[in-house]
């Protein structure tokens, strides 16, 4: 029994979520039978002992852990002292990019218990090359497996036809998109995105392009940024939009004609991995750790 052990299950938690459906999908067509514990399932002030009990009662062979600085790796070195092997998979958290922000905080919960939580583990799982580097730089001495994400191929659907993309009614049919999938984080780049759009703004309209940025996370001050650009008559050709999961995702992503990630810092995007399955051009930025990306035969 594996059992993966998360923040949460939900787009609050972003790409690992997404990355952890995905997994545990995999290992059941495989014949496993993973279970999945999330810490949002429980209340803030006794989280860490509900958390710790409910992957005592999966009964698991092994536990692997999916991201850090929350109560997954705060209960870490409990689940290594009962005797349970650990996987514990960063995501991208150990980055130089992603420890910068709110440094002082992940310093001072790095001295009260993540360092141990992480030399706990039996390996740290790495999602690329970069990553592992980046996680050597702080703890030298660790194990460490490069294993990426995956994702599923899009598969030919007998619908007579798919969801309309979000953006329907509000650019016009026939024209093209560039589209920004996830979390409105500053560490995806979004206002460089913005700066770099506004540049190009009179090839934007002349080739009819549009950007599309559909997302979440950051209580609608993406939205107002735009709106209060638009009306000093910039960002013309942006719409920001709400997230979308499932069937409509795979819609956008059919729907886009190219797709942009200009990160500062990941582990490995699963938002990128999933417009290159479905054969979108990727505008990516070298902090997105994918070189296959840049490779030219």
């Amino acid at each position: 029994m594996i059992t993966h052990l998360s923040h949460a299950s939900s787009a609050v938690d972003g790409g690992i979520a997404t990355a952890v459906a995905d997994l545990r999908t995999a290992q059941l067509a495989a014949g496993l039978s993973p279970a999945w514990c999330t810490a949002d399932q429980h209340q803030p002030w006794h989280r860490d002992r509900c958390l710790y009990e409910a992957v005592g009662a999966t009964a698991p062979q092994l536990v692997h852990v999916h991201g850090l600085w929350r109560s997954p790796t705060r209960i870490a070195t409990r689940l290594d002292a009962a005797g349970l092997p650990l996987v514990i998979a960063p995501h991208g958290m150990l980055d130089p990019g992603a420890l910068a922000i709110s440094r002082r905080k992940k310093q001072l919960v790095w001295r009260l218990w993540e360092r141990r939580a992480l030399t706990s583990g039996r390996c740290l799982h790495a999602l690329c090359a970069a990553e592992a580097k980046a996680i050597r730089a702080v703890l030298p001495r660790v194990p460490i497996a490069v294993i990426p994400n995956g994702v599923a191929l899009p598969q030919v659907s007998d619908a007579a036809s798919p969801p309309a993309p979000p953006w329907a009614g509000a650019i016009p049919s026939g024209e093209s998109v560039l589209l920004f999938l996830g979390r409105f984080h500053r560490k995806k780049g979004l206002e460089p995105l913005l700066s770099a759009w506004q540049a190009v703004a009179p090839a934007a309209a002349r080739h009819r392009f549009w950007l599309a940025l559909v997302g979440y996370g950051d209580e609608g001050a993406l939205a107002l940024r735009v709106a209060q650009a638009q009306e000093r008559g910039e960002l013309q050709r942006v719409r920001v939009l709400g997230p979308v999961f499932g069937a409509q995702k795979a819609a956008v992503l059919a729907a886009a004609t190219a797709f942009v990630l200009p990160s500062f810092s990941e582990g490995l995007p699963m938002a990128a991995l999933e417009a290159m399955a479905h054969k979108l051009p990727c505008l990516l930025s070298a902090a997105c750790n994918l070189p296959e990306a840049f490779h030219v035969e």
